[in-house]
């Protein structure tokens, strides 16, 4: 099942970025899940040292396939983990079923996986994708990091409980094309 949009937009955002942590999946990996990490293939999941297995949020791969069909946008990652070697090994392992299975790492252009602020971290991936802040679309679960609207990022709140659903996507979509070229970022 793809993402299908419910009316046809004419601008989408030239990078679109994410957290990881209750963003992608639903845990903080640098709290509980260390390695070494094995990959379920059946269940596209990686189980950890302590035997817990870490999923992605039910949409995740369906909403990252959406975008790599889009010709001009590109996929990042803004994550504060103090496990950055541990969230790229996750992003190796996990896999794109719609995208003939290649990993999320594959699908992902810039990260920038570090302990920081996100202001920091948009800087970096504006200054290394040569692509201006209020051309970014980033999808967060802490509502603290919607400190990056002051560079012109377009925010979106995640729902810590369920990851980015169609319908959200959806709506950022709609509203980046709205608000574009306006500071400040898209209002919810």
């Amino acid at each position: 099942m793809t993402i299908t949009l419910k009316k046809q937009l004419k601008r989408f955002p030239k990078l679109i970025v994410f957290d990881l942590d209750y963003t992608l999946w639903p845990e903080w990996i640098d709290c509980t899940y260390g390695p070494p990490y094995k990959y379920n293939e059946e269940t596209n999941s990686v189980i950890d040292k302590q035997k817990e297995e870490l999923k992605l949020f039910e949409h995740t791969t369906r909403i990252i396939s959406f975008i790599k069909s889009l010709p001009d946008t590109q996929i990042a990652i803004a994550s504060r983990t103090h496990a950055p070697e541990w969230a790229r090994k996750l992003l190796s392992l996990l896999r794109i079923p719609e995208l003939d299975n290649i990993t999320l790492l594959e699908a992902i252009d810039y990260m920038e996986i570090y302990p920081s602020s996100k202001i920091k971290h948009f800087k970096a991936l504006s200054e290394k994708s040569g692509i201006p802040c209020h051309e970014m679309l980033f999808f967060d679960d802490e509502q603290r990091n919607r400190e990056v609207a002051k560079l012109g990022v377009h925010f979106v709140l995640v729902d810590s409980r369920t990851g980015i659903t169609p319908t959200q996507f959806e709506n950022a979509l709609d509203a980046f094309e709205k608000n574009a070229g306006r500071v400040g970022g898209v209002r919810f």
